[in-house]
């Protein structure tokens, strides 16, 4: 389990381990469920309105994987850009029982699942879904603004 070295503030980077060419385009219109997208069913690849940051460089070190990157953001870029940032606090309320809001599941069992799975990752998301009438060319554009490079995995 990744252990905070001290509590994340707004104003700290939040990082994503992603391929070194460039970061995965979210599907804005896609399945909004949280969980769905935490705990990966359909697969990796699957289309989600979500990016999975995490406070953690040595998480996003791990999930970028032999030759992937490490990118980073903040939530004030994320915020200017109309991205929302669902913090790992307000993820942890969500993923209770059977979840709430966005995070609202059949499956209690997965919804705590999804739950270690933050907890372990100290996992943010950006939701992309407000952003529905731009093309792919378009939000590939769009996350070269909002990311910029750490370093090579």
């Amino acid at each position: 389990m990744t252990v905070r070295a001290r509590s994340w503030k707004q104003k700290d980077p939040l990082y994503r381990g992603d391929a070194a060419a460039a970061v995965a385009v979210p599907v804005p219109g896609a399945n909004p469920s949280i969980v769905r997208h935490i705990l990966y069913l359909e697969g990796a690849g699957r289309e989600t309105p979500y990016l999975s940051a995490s406070e953690s460089l040595e998480t996003a070190e791990r999930f970028a994987g032999n030759g992937g990157r490490v990118w980073s953001t903040t939530t004030a870029a994320a915020r200017k850009r109309g991205v929302t940032h669902v913090g790992h606090t307000e993820l942890l309320v969500l993923l209770n029982g059977k979840g709430k809001g966005k995070a609202k599941w059949s499956s209690a069992f997965e919804v705590q699942q999804a739950r270690r799975y933050v907890e372990q990752h100290l996992e943010h998301l950006l939701d992309f879904s407000g952003h529905t009438t731009l093309t792919t060319a378009e939000l590939e554009a769009f996350l070269v603004q909002l990311f910029q490079q750490e370093s090579l995995a």
